[in-house]
């Protein structure tokens, strides 16, 4: 397992970093069959505390988990280590059976056997709207303006389907494909 470090006004020494590595391959190594899984850190330090945020592929999917904590550096770490294996715990039953299912062509050579129930994600609501070409400072403007907590447009400099959301920290943020 790959681990890459990134901070944000926050200092994090060798010794921490080596420490947090180890720690996060013991823990996590036994998702995955091969060593060649890339994990991110990021410590960012704030006015009471640190919060690390640790994003790792798994199964073709990103996970990521996200803990803050006033008694330290290990301590919000340890947090996020744990909320992200019991992530890996719920979902690692759920999207391996999905996976199979599109590999597996043919079930006569497989014994039959109870599959697990799946959850079913039922949509409520559909909303249709005019994708209008507009700049990210209209698209805000629009988002607050709902009340929404994020917002979908036809970005104006590049034609391209980007969303804006509201962030936790207070400010925004974009998605945009790539």
């Amino acid at each position: 397992m790959t681990v890459k470090f990134s901070t944000k006004d926050a200092t994090v020494y060798d010794k921490d970093r080596k420490a947090m590595e180890k720690k996060l391959a013991q823990r996590l190594s036994r998702y995955f069959a091969n060593d060649e899984v890339e994990a991110f850190v990021k410590v960012s330090e704030a006015k009471l505390g640190f919060k690390v945020e640790i994003t790792l592929p798994y199964y073709g999917y990103q996970m990521r988990a996200e803990a803050s904590s006033n008694d330290g550096l290990y301590a919000a770490f340890d947090a996020a280590v744990d909320s992200l294996e019991r992530r890996m715990n719920k979902h690692k039953d759920k999207i391996i059976s999905r996976k199979t299912k599109t590999t597996v062509d043919d079930h006569q050579d497989i014994p039959e056997q109870e599959e697990p129930k799946e959850e079913e994600f039922k949509i409520v609501r559909v909303k249709k709207y005019e994708f209008k070409p507009m700049t990210t400072q209209e698209a805000i403007l629009n988002m607050e303006a709902l009340g929404h907590d994020f917002y979908v447009f036809l970005n104006a400099e590049d034609d391209k389907i980007c969303t804006v959301y509201r962030r936790k920290d207070g400010g925004y943020g974009m998605v945009v494909p790539v």
